[in-house]
């Protein structure tokens, strides 16, 4: 009698030989790369309470920016590139209409086959879509707006040469920023001359 785990690796394997694969995608274990603009990335994460019974499975999307990463100071890529290395990312729930977290329930009775095309039907419907709508700095710029990350909106703005927008995502970045953050994006608006209001 097969696992819900066993059932999960046979439904990856399928969802990678009969969707991704055609699609440009690399697998790695149960993550996906393409070559892009910017590298794009799909997850499938694992519960952490998962059983050879029962087991829950959700989707995760990333676009990993250089340039980006670079101005803001995150920490240089080593090795292989993983979903939580980029930004912005989503899981699948924030994509769906509902915008509520969603996630497989699978078990050892669940055809493989048929869970690899509920999955792929949720990336071509909604990851893909917002993976392609993100190529550009603009496109980045919307995203990080809409997920609230304003200093990574100004400096996607700023990339974007839209000055204003630049200048009232960093204004807004400052004004919730806390004592530890605020000196780190000032130095960030500084070094793209983004206008700021006060350098206290």
């Amino acid at each position: 009698m097969p696992t819900a785990q066993d059932v999960i690796k046979e439904a990856v394997s399928s969802l990678h030989a009969r969707r991704l694969k055609g699609l440009g995608f690399r697998k790695d274990g149960n993550t996906w790369v393409r070559t892009s603009k910017w590298p794009q990335v799909i997850n499938l994460q694992l519960s952490s309470w998962n059983t050879a019974d029962e087991a829950k499975i959700t989707l995760n999307f990333g676009v990993f920016v250089e340039e980006i990463g670079k101005i803001v100071g995150d920490s240089p890529l080593k090795g292989k590139l993983k979903e939580y290395h980029c930004m912005p990312r989503v899981r699948i729930g924030q994509l769906r209409p509902d915008r509520k977290d969603y996630w497989w329930e699978v078990t050892p009775s669940i055809s493989p086959g048929i869970l690899a095309d509920e999955l792929f039907a949720e990336i071509a419907d909604h990851g893909i879509p917002w993976l392609e709508s993100l190529d550009s700095f603009e496109g980045l710029a919307k995203e990080f707006e809409r997920q609230e990350i304003d200093f990574k909106a100004a400096v996607a703005f700023h990339l974007a040469e839209m000055p204003i927008e630049a200048e009232a995502m960093m204004a807004k970045a400052l004004s919730s920023a806390n004592e530890h953050f605020r000196p780190r994006l000032l130095r960030i608006a500084r070094s793209l001359s983004i206008p700021i209001q006060s350098d206290d």
